[in-house]
């Protein structure tokens, strides 16, 4: 599995400058027991590089903890070694470990296999499974800059490093050229239906699919392939990466992807990422793996129920040249996919009355 030994051969100094209030703006606020205290689980807004963020937070001693998965949105690679009990952090050459239930930190010395070690202002926790670090014991370690704005009360962050590789949400303006895409199959039920339409209309989309629903069904796999449809990688299990540890999303595309060229003999460059949600470090893990990020620039909301003429109306209503429409596959004991299938032949309809062409991904981007 990549990126499952944590190795720390590399270490260098970050000098930051921080600081904080105990009070956040219109907090929301749940109590989670403690050994020692009632901890309060507070949510606000952190900005970084310009984005609010926003962020579960909790105090204590008077220190601010947030959850180490945070860190990600900075373009920190975040994970956790079961072996050690302590959260890995890894920005550029910079490593350090901290340990679960202690005040410690374990830095890597720069060009050297030492560890150096520190004492950390307060312990790192776990609060309902999850991890929750200092905050300025984990930002001391990066080249960011830190300040507080006491009148907006509320923390910057400015990473001083590049943005991440930009999401694809829409192609060319100037093109009336449209893209069907399906999310999270391929299913028994309901992929066969949208197959059937677009063989019948002549349309050809594109289909995330799930290394899960892949292994389940791989005759219906192949059918979306040999019928001329393009396919891009939705994960394995469909987890959202901003929850998710750094190498558990490497493994969860990576073996998608192994699963779609054992079955179909056919890689791809697509990625979409589950309910849109990806953080600055997942996004630059994708680009260095080789992947584009495709999101989306019409919601049908389908996945919610709705009926063929409410999708109808939201198609209508939001799309534009070189539009990318989401709509879904999945299996649905509830049936809640009921007005996709029934919605699909109209939107096609009326589109290509409005002078659209229906093309994959793929050839969107081509004609850029």
């Amino acid at each position: 599995m990549l990126f499952r030994t944590f190795s720390f051969d590399k270490c260098t100094k970050w000098i930051v400058f921080f600081m904080i209030s105990v009070l956040f703006f219109a907090p929301q606020a749940h109590s989670v027991s403690a050994q020692e205290e009632a901890l309060t689980v507070r949510v606000a807004s952190i900005v970084i590089d310009n984005e609010p963020i926003k962020t579960e937070y909790v105090m204590k001693d008077g220190h601010l903890l947030v959850p180490a998965l945070f860190f990600k949105h900075m373009g920190t690679k975040v994970d956790k070694s079961d072996k050690y009990q302590s959260l890995v952090f890894r920005y550029g050459d910079i490593q350090f470990a901290l340990p679960i239930g202690k005040k410690q930190s374990y830095k890597s010395v720069k060009g050297t296999t030492k560890w150096e070690t520190s004492t950390l202002t307060t312990e790192v926790l776990e609060l309902e499974g999850e991890a929750f670090v200092p905050l300025l014991d984990v930002v001391k370690n990066l080249e960011m800059d830190v300040t507080y704005d006491s009148r907006m009360k509320r923390t910057f962050v400015t990473t001083n490093s590049a943005p991440a590789p930009k999401a694809i949400s829409t192609g060319n303006p100037n093109k009336k050229l449209v893209s069907l895409t399906f999310d999270d199959g391929p299913d028994r039920h309901y992929t066969p239906q949208i197959l059937d339409i677009l063989k019948e209309k002549g349309v050809k989309a594109t289909f995330f699919v799930t290394g899960e629903q892949v292994k389940n069904h791989p005759d219906i796999m192949k059918r979306i392939v040999e019928e001329g449809h393009s396919i891009g990688n939705h994960t394995w299990s469909h987890p959202s990466l901003d929850e998710t540890f750094t190498a558990d999303v490497i493994q969860e595309v990576t073996s998608t992807q192994q699963m779609i060229e054992k079955t179909v003999g056919r890689a791809s460059d697509l990625f979409r990422p589950p309910y849109g949600a990806i953080t600055k470090s997942d996004a630059i893990v994708l680009h260095d793996i080789g992947y584009r990020v495709i999101l989306w620039s019409v919601d049908t909301l389908d996945w919610s129920g709705k009926s063929k003429e409410e999708i109808i109306d939201i198609v209508e209503r939001d799309i534009s040249p070189g539009g990318i429409v989401l709509q879904h596959n999945f299996q649905s004991t509830e049936r809640v996919l009921d007005g996709t299938v029934e919605a699909l032949p109209t939107i096609i309809d009326h589109l290509r009355k409005k002078g659209y062409k229906f093309v994959t991904v793929q050839t969107l981007l081509d004609n850029y």
